[in-house]
């Protein structure tokens, strides 16, 4: 199937130019842009009217534009090398750590929280640009745990986002609690630090979420991995159905060595981009390159 992607070009509003304004920053002429990106607000930093009431800001979380290499889409015993070498005869894959924060009825509610400044994260300074800082956020809403989504939540052992209550699927939660290596350790501590501002949900609690938002589970890349349905389908948030897009748009089966369950993730994979194909979505993937949204026709 013929993927043809649209990377979204934001119509700004001149209320919506003059009421979000970036500190001083140099925009990067080397960040890839196969197809007409979205307007950029500043460095690393984007924004688009996704309805009336519902504003999307992207915020990249690292320093300067990345990529993945070949050999993260190998596969099991190299099975898929030939496949990705033809398939990426550069080597290497556009990818990026993306968070997006999302404007909806005077709310500000955070889609994962990146690395986390130890790390080199970007993302409070991405928000401090547009004239937010961490306790102006409502509510951050988890993908999935991994460090590179949770990461930013902490400084030390205390929480960064002094007011924000913290969405993550009871599943997701209770699996990376239960592991005793590096990444439930982080776990632990964005657990203890949070406290009762953490709430673990189930998929079947239609009203466990604010403002309408839709958890959808999409397991295979964790086992709680979730995506989210924000105003009626019009935004996808996509979490990391998609590590290498210009590679995996070709072939969904392939999967990076991060997906706990390749099998799992792959069938996720195709089932989220046909539904967002279908609802004609916007997609807001945590490493889709450039600025970390499209549209798929």
């Amino acid at each position: 199937m013929k993927h043809n992607v649209l990377f979204i070009t934001a119509v700004m509003a001149a209320i919506a130019m003059t009421a979000i304004s970036c500190g001083n920053s140099k925009s990067n002429t080397n960040e890839m842009q196969p197809l007409p990106v979205a307007t950029s607000i500043c460095e690393g930093v984007s924004m688009l009217e996704i309805d009336s009431a519902t504003t999307l800001i992207t915020l990249r979380d690292n320093a300067e534009p990345s990529s993945q290499p070949n050999s993260l889409f190998y596969g099991k015993n190299n099975k898929d090398s030939a496949k990705v070498e033809q398939l990426s005869p550069n080597g290497q894959i556009p990818s990026s750590i993306h968070a997006f924060l999302v404007k909806k009825d005077n709310k500000l509610t955070l889609f994962d929280a990146g690395n986390g400044i130890v790390k080199g994260g970007m993302l409070l300074s991405r928000l401090d640009s547009v004239g937010y800082g961490p306790e102006n956020i409502d509510y951050i809403i988890l993908t999935h745990m991994h460090g590179d989504h949770i990461g930013g939540l902490l400084n030390g052992d205390s929480a960064v986002f002094t007011r924000a209550e913290v969405f993550v699927p009871q599943v997701e939660c209770q699996y990376w609690l239960s592991q005793s290596n590096a990444n439930g350790q982080l776990a632990t501590k964005a657990v203890a630090a949070y406290g009762n501002r953490l709430h673990q949900f189930s998929y079947t609690d239609t009203t466990a979420l604010p403002l309408g938002i839709r958890a959808m589970a999409a397991i295979g890349h964790t086992p709680g991995h979730t995506v989210y349905s924000v105003s009626k389908h019009r935004l996808m948030i996509a979490g990391d159905l998609i590590h290498g897009y210009d590679l995996q748009r070709q072939d969904m089966n392939i999967s990076p060595t991060y997906d706990i369950n390749p099998e799992q993730a792959a069938e996720a994979r195709k089932f989220y981009f046909q539904f967002a194909r279908n609802k004609h979505s916007v997609i807001a993937g945590m490493h889709l390159p450039g600025n970390g949204v499209l549209i798929e026709e």
